[in-house]
């Protein structure tokens, strides 16, 4: 049983030792530094990945892992350390599993889960529209019953890795026109190469290794058995989806961070000006140790919510300032390293500048953090006039 949310158990440290171990073998920073210039997806790392058996932890229904929150945030904290994008890309095929095991049927499971158990296939998710940001549940993306199923047509912008080999995306899309918006939502699985989806990469700052892409979806046809769930669910599975997908980025940040402490460090340490190291300087130093401050108080955050996770009470307010907090240092520290190591980190000889393109956007990923002081408010029985 576990004493305490921020001592980790037996198992999260031999899972921390298993994926540093396994990180250091297959995603050195020198090969890190190299997908994310050339925005190319490491097939070989999620295949390891795969036979290693981490997605197994969300693939039993029937016997579901014991605190599996606290588990992952082990897992992508170490892999954070390489790259949030690399966790990024682990959370969609893991939350992905999820939903099939959650609200799929035992087929869905069988054609959709297993390709991703065994490395051939990836989960991505299209929510985001041109128009419809955080305001999830208006999305104008539609899907019409037809004989024999259903007919989709609309456009999603924004989708992590959609474009990527055997890729299946969960589409967010409207099925009705109710007055409740959030009852009128469905969730389809489409493949990434259906012949009426075009999917093409959008130029980004950063996430250059998951690539983030647009979808055109023209007349679309889809079986009966492409519907996740029910016609309406699809409110409810967005939301269930979001609270243990902001454990884990929010714990992949927070590995970013700490690589990004440790190489700043290194560098004041030796680094010399004046006769002596930028260690000496207090102007250096401070807010590197304010930074650790706060990254410590950030990773208290995400480990309270894995412990709420697990023991099965709500959090959702707990993993949304978890990873406001966590979004919040990511840029931070990563802009401060920046500062500190000067024209030595601005040249992409190490990587530096993939962490700080990745932590400009960690504040948005998952909810803006104005959306997510909204949900705080709310909870402190703040109202809307």
């Amino acid at each position: 049983m576990r004493i305490s949310p921020f001592i980790d158990t037996e198992e999260q440290a031999a899972l921390r030792a298993t994926a540093r171990a396994f990180l250091a073998r297959h995603a050195p920073e020198r090969d890190v530094r190299v997908w994310d210039e050339e925005g190319s997806y490491p097939e070989q790392l999620y295949r390891e990945i795969a036979k290693l058996g981490w997605y197994d932890m969300a693939a039993d229904a029937d016997e579901p892992v014991e605190d599996v929150a606290s588990l992952l945030v082990a897992l992508c904290e170490e892999m954070g350390r390489a790259s949030s994008d690399l966790v990024a890309l682990l959370n969609l095929n893991f939350s992905g599993i999820r939903d099939l095991v959650r609200w799929g049927t035992p087929e869905q499971r069988q054609t959709y889960v297993t390709p991703v158990l065994s490395g051939d296939g990836r989960f991505s998710i299209a929510v985001s529209e041109p128009d419809v940001g955080s305001d999830a549940a208006s999305v104008s993306t539609r899907a019409e019953r037809v004989d024999g199923g259903w007919v989709l047509n609309g456009q999603k912008t924004y989708c992590e890795g959609a474009g990527l080999p055997g890729t299946v995306m969960e589409l967010l899309v409207k099925v009705g026109d109710g007055d409740r918006k959030r009852d009128e939502l469905a969730v389809f699985l489409v493949p990434a190469d259906h012949p009426s989806v075009e999917i093409r990469r959008m130029p980004a700052l950063g996430r250059n290794i998951s690539g983030i892409y647009e979808v055109f979806l023209r007349d679309v046809h889809l079986p009966d058995s492409a519907l996740l769930g029910r016609p309406g669910q699809g409110w409810q599975i967005l939301k269930e989806r979001l609270v243990l997908e902001r454990i884990m980025i929010s714990s992949g940040f927070l590995g970013s961070v700490g690589s990004v402490l440790d190489m700043t460090v290194t560098y004041a340490n030796e680094r010399a000006q004046f006769g002596r190291t930028i260690s000496s300087y207090q102007g250096v130093t401070l807010p590197l140790a304010e930074m650790s401050v706060r990254w410590d108080a950030a990773r208290c955050a995400v480990q309270r919510s894995a412990a709420l996770f697990d023991a099965g009470h709500a959090c959702e307010v707990e993993s949304t300032m978890a990873k406001f907090l966590s979004g919040q240092i990511y840029a931070e520290a990563s802009a401060l390293a920046m500062q500190v190591q000067g024209a030595y980190g601005y040249v992409r000889d190490h990587t530096l500048p993939m962490h700080h393109s990745d932590g400009i956007i960690a504040r948005v990923v998952a909810g803006p953090p104005g959306v997510q002081l909204n949900v705080v408010a709310r909870s402190m029985g703040l109202r809307a006039g």
